[in-house]
């Protein structure tokens, strides 16, 4: 069934019966397209601030079949791109340490969402790893220390020597580290679930295989048209993320150029033996995310798996392809490249390999806010940090819809300009071309790290 086989979370969460599709017209309040992680916030916190606003949730495919449904389970704090020294030459400390505490509270957003509503989505709070590579040195933990102490972030975190790290993870590459107490493991399909349970109960009305082919607006109100049904509403909200160029009918609000899609992979090990755990040792069971451009992350699951991502091969789509579930290079390489981390998984078995977008804003961090039409709400560009700060958005996008005046919606976040790429065509070709310098500079690091590295393109 298509709500099946698109991860390893839609196969390891319950059979999923997913809503009818909108087959008449409705009309509310609030309208909102996307039902990932943004886009159910969004509809949960209307309904939450406010009970006498209706709602009406429009997802084309099935709840959580984006990058919310397809990521790596982990809930982490971070922000944007992962060169914080350029981000703090850009946007200066006192907006940092504002942006970094919006993510903080989005993660503890989901931990009370989990709590009040006794979601069941194998949340583990174990924290996780920013790690060094050993032929890196010291220098790039130790000066991220140091930019979260400039920011506000350190109470949070707590330095890892190199021969720490040896004491905890066989691996002969790792260098000295980074522990965050916060966040940790989850399965984000199982929390969405909940979340749209939660949402339901609410009185939002969430409608799947209804996708927005056309938006039509007016003085009165805004039209989306789904092919077999019609919302009408006073408001709308674009948690589209990656596919928000796709939507038709807001081209002269530059929606096409709002942020531009990049498919990530992942791998997941079949389940690991209680001596192979033993060998690899992992005490704190956590996530570790490598802080370099060779960059990596592995996550230990609730049933004893490894889920690792490479961003080596990400991929950009040509034109308006969104389809492009497997990477063959990943998929191969993958498990040379995790047995080259940790010799203890050699001859370990794939059990399955996905893909999904990404979204990339022109400045390459989120996007949060209004369009020119103010009736219409928008949140993208969340790639790799999308859960905390995807569910924030969520409620800041709630407050704007409800013509509210919070922290949240008053943010530079919020009210700062947005840069928008060039045309599709143009975007295409730049992230192309940017993209082919990070893969030059990743198999560098790769073959520094082990002259054995192969990268298949």
């Amino acid at each position: 069934m298509l709500h099946r086989s698109r991860s390893h979370w839609f196969e390891s969460a319950l059979l999923y019966p997913p809503n009818e599709p909108l087959k008449q017209s409705v009309e509310v309040d609030v309208c909102v397209i996307g039902g990932g992680i943004t886009g159910l916030s969004t509809a949960y916190h209307v309904r939450k601030i406010d009970s006498n606003a209706s709602v009406a949730l429009l997802e084309g495919e099935v709840i959580g079949f984006g990058a919310s449904g397809r990521n790596a389970g982990q809930l982490i704090i971070a922000f944007g791109e992962g060169d914080f020294r350029a981000q703090l030459k850009r946007y200066g400390e006192k907006r940092l340490a504002q942006a970094y505490h919006y993510v903080h509270e989005g993660l503890q957003m989901i931990e009370d969402l989990i709590l009040e509503h006794d979601i069941h989505c194998d949340y583990e709070q174990t924290g996780y790893y920013e790690m060094g590579l050993k032929s890196n040195g010291d220098g790039a933990v130790n000066d991220y220390i140091k930019f979260c102490k400039s920011i506000g972030q350190a109470s949070y975190l707590e330095s890892i020597s190199a021969e720490q790290v040896a004491l905890e993870f066989n691996s002969p590459y790792f260098g000295n580290a980074c522990f965050d107490s916060r966040g940790g493991q989850l399965n984000p399909l199982k929390l969405l679930h909940g979340l749209k349970n939660a949402t339901e109960q609410l009185g939002a009305k969430i409608y799947e295989h209804s996708p927005a082919v056309s938006i039509e607006r007016d003085l009165n109100g805004i039209t989306v048209r789904t092919g077999s049904g019609t919302v009408r509403c006073a408001k709308l909200v674009l948690a589209t993320n990656a596919y928000s160029h796709l939507i038709h009918g807001l081209q002269d609000l530059g929606t096409t150029r709002m942020q531009s899609p990049v498919f990530v992979y992942a791998n997941i090990t079949e389940r690991l033996t209680a001596e192979q755990w033993r060998e690899l040792k992992w005490p704190r069971r956590c996530g570790v995310n490598m802080m370099s451009k060779l960059f990596y992350s592995f996550a230990p699951t609730s049933d004893g798996r490894l889920l690792y991502v490479g961003n080596y091969y990400a991929a950009v789509p040509s034109g308006n392809e969104m389809a492009l579930d497997i990477s063959k290079g990943f998929m191969l390489d993958g498990p040379q490249h995790l047995q080259s981390f940790f010799p203890a998984l050699a001859g370990v078995r794939t059990e399955q390999s996905w893909g999904g977008p990404i979204s990339t804003t022109r400045d390459y961090i989120p996007h949060v806010g209004l369009l020119e039409d103010a009736r219409i709400g928008y949140a993208n560009g969340c790639w790799g940090h999308g859960l905390p700060i995807g569910a924030h958005n969520g409620r800041t996008l709630a407050e704007l819809m409800l013509e509210g005046s919070t922290d949240s919606t008053l943010s530079w976040l919020v009210t700062r300009d947005k840069l928008k790429w060039p045309n599709r065509f143009i975007t295409s070709t730049v992230v192309k071309g940017l993209s082919a310098v990070m893969r030059h500079d990743i198999r560098k690091a790769g073959q520094k790290m082990n002259p054995k590295f192969t990268f298949t393109n």
